[in-house]
């Protein structure tokens, strides 16, 4: 267990690093802030027309927060905001065609490091360590979401 504490701390520490964060975007010939990229890839994976109070809660900050970065994307043109259908008073942000070929740049980026990190790994340890992380990821998302109803 201290081997895998040991090397989850490494893990943590290395993805979460400004600058892993910026020789991304230089790689994906990018400029934008590591809390845009965020918030671009959960509209990515949220299925775009997200609320900003739901943009906060996915991403672990306060509206206000999500607010002032959203007026920033949309001033470059990220996102777009659209009336929601549900409710006249709310709207709903949309990633842009822009937006969206940003954060795929990022994504192929962050694909290419993984890529380069995993070079020499057979696909049988390949196919192991995905189908471990897999469960693992499995075991932290519902831990975290348990922890939620605290």
């Amino acid at each position: 267990m201290d081997q895998v504490q040991a090397a989850l701390q490494v893990v943590a520490r290395s993805i979460t690093q400004v600058r892993v964060h910026e020789r991304l975007l230089r790689s994906a010939g990018v400029r934008l802030e590591r809390a845009g990229a965020a918030l671009l890839h959960k509209l990515y994976v949220g299925g775009e027309l997200l609320r900003v109070t739901d943009l906060a809660e996915l991403l672990g900050v306060d509206a206000p927060t999500v607010t002032r970065k959203v007026q920033q994307l949309e001033r470059d043109g990220m996102v777009a905001r659209h009336t929601d259908p549900n409710d006249r008073r709310a709207t709903r942000i949309k990633l842009t065609p822009t937006g969206r070929r940003t954060l795929e740049r990022i994504l192929r980026a962050r694909r290419a490091w993984l890529d380069h990190l995993l070079e020499g790994w057979d696909d049988s340890d390949l196919t192991t360590f995905a189908s471990l992380l897999d469960r693992f990821s499995a075991s932290l998302e519902q831990d975290m979401d348990d922890s939620r109803g605290y």
